[in-house]
């Protein structure tokens, strides 16, 4: 599989660094060509106040100490730049990317921000981005670092390094470190970590669902570790961030039970010790507002067909107790005396420019009783494979009163919203209506919500994607809402969450 560079970066699983070729299709003023995105958590990037060019090299090749073009392509495990009489490897080990250049060099136009700087150690050229510091470590060749002051502004001038061959061979290590400056072993060389990276992802694609490749390396590229757990972010080159919402949607492409709950579990483990999970965090930042409670949705689909019996017995009991947490703060906060849960605010439901709350105040929703449904199905399976039976017996009971709440809203052929404090009723929006599909059968109205959803047109993507994988033959309709391929969308951006989503829908579909 060869990655397009314009449309998707090159990188792994837990690693900060990404290749990927600058065309400028917004008219930013970048200069187009090859760019390396060490600073990921700095600068803001392409999120904040627009596109800023701090935090990125610009990777220009070198022959015989001069500039030459070159072509670039990668593959999940290496990137190669070629130029005339020589080409230049790459691949990354974790917090290394080992360079190695047979008769090719590499200019490194090094774009800093404010009190960022670059200077020579024993280490080896020292970038300091933010709270990073990234060693950039010669092993053969020659290098020079090149910087110089404008004085009218009182800052040096993008710092420029050059890294050139001996006996026609260049070798260097890129450090993702910080100021403890620790940089483990990596792989010997560029084949040992291209080998490497090649067995790491055919190892996760083993564990997902569907079989596109693409896919699979978008939702690999995803994972960042965030306070001490593995998460998906929204996208690696812009925005850092990790969302709750989409951590839930991105277990769905898991077939293993045990990756899933690992997924679900990083996420619980961040909430608050009132029981609060916050909707996202970034660094060190979190936002510590509640997040629509989809967690139950992936864990009721592995667990299905005997998929929980493979569970590590511990992780399923912490992941039970973490849950458990969770849900209890819906139960205490944001339910009503007749068993129904409510979202206080708009953003409670996760879904962007939706009108979910069209009384503005807090209302009782279709989709909020689905969620609550599939958590307590899931929380009532880990019971039982624990030995809780009464505990099994109580999330039973929840899942049958909130099947009983979706009754309650399905009205003339469709599903209402209600005021939780007047109880006025309006239509819901068309996505959220059709979500109580997800429970199949057992979904007031299930044969009428199908016919439903042959007609919906436009629904946002992740709606799109969470229907479809009840209607797979409605898949190809629903998902051209989407973004059908993962480097499609606008901005040369790409959705981890949305490939997770198109891979647990092909193996419906």
């Amino acid at each position: 599989m060869q990655l397009d560079l314009k449309k998707l970066p090159f990188g792994q699983y837990m690693s900060r660094h990404l290749l990927f070729e600058e065309a400028d299709p917004m008219g930013r003023g970048w200069d187009k060509g090859l760019y390396l995105a060490l600073a990921a958590g700095s600068n803001s990037m392409f999120g904040g106040f627009g596109l800023r060019s701090a935090g990125f090299i610009r990777l220009t090749p070198l022959a015989g100490g001069k500039e030459v073009a070159g072509t670039a392509e990668a593959d999940p495990s290496q990137a190669v730049i070629r130029c005339k009489g020589g080409c230049i490897r790459m691949a990354i080990d974790g917090p290394a990317i080992l360079l190695k250049g047979e008769n090719a060099g590499l200019k490194l136009l090094v774009k800093l921000g404010r009190g960022e700087t670059v200077t020579r150690t024993k280490l080896g050229y020292e970038l300091v981005m933010g709270a990073n510091r990234y060693i950039i470590a010669l092993k053969k060749g020659k290098a020079d670092l090149q910087v110089g002051w404008d004085l009218e502004g009182l800052s040096s001038t993008d710092p420029i390094i050059t890294l050139e061959p001996e006996d026609g061979v260049m070798e260097a290590v890129f450090w993702d470190t910080d100021a403890t400056y620790a940089m483990p072993e990596a792989a010997a060389d560029v084949d040992a970590a291209a080998a490497k990276a090649r067995a790491a992802f055919e190892a996760f694609r083993a564990t997902l669902r569907g079989k596109d490749e693409l896919n699979a390396y978008v939702f690999w590229l995803g994972f960042m570790a965030c306070r001490g757990g593995k998460l998906v972010i929204a996208n690696k080159i812009g925005n850092i961030q990790a969302n709750a919402m989409e951590q839930a949607l991105s277990a769905l492409a898991f077939k293993d039970a045990g990756a899933a709950l690992d997924l679900i579990s990083d996420t619980l483990r961040l909430m608050t010790p009132g029981g609060i999970v916050p909707a996202w965090v970034k660094g060190e930042q979190i936002l510590p507002e509640a997040p629509p409670p989809l967690w139950g949705l992936a864990l009721c689909r592995v667990f299905a067909g005997g998929g929980i019996d493979a569970v590590d017995k511990d992780k399923l009991a912490e992941g039970y107790a973490l849950l458990t947490k969770a849900v209890d703060w819906w139960l205490k906060n944001r339910s009503l005396s007749d068993g129904s849960f409510f979202y206080a605010y708009a953003h409670e439901s996760g879904w962007d420019g939706v009108p979910v709350l069209p009384f503005g105040q807090g209302a009782v929703t279709p989709d909020l009783a689905v969620w609550m449904a599939l958590n307590a199905g899931a929380l009532e399976a880990m019971a039982k494979k624990l030995g809780l039976q009464d505990e099994a017996a109580n999330w039973a009971a929840l899942m049958q009163k909130q099947l009983g709440v979706l009754a309650s809203l399905w009205k003339d052929g469709k599903f209402a919203c209600r005021s939780a404090l007047t109880g006025e009723e309006v239509p819901c929006p068309v996505g959220i209506g059709l979500l109580p599909l997800l429970l199949g059968d057992a979904a007031p109205g299930a044969d009428a919500l199908r016919a439903k959803a042959e007609k919906a047109e436009r629904l946002p993507k992740e709606q799109a994607g969470l229907i479809a994988l009840e209607c797979p033959a409605l898949a190809g309709k629903l998902i051209a809402a989407g973004a059908a391929q993962p480097g499609t969308l606008s901005g040369g951006a790409y959705r981890p969450v949305l490939s997770a989503l198109l891979l647990a829908l092909e193996e419906r579909s």
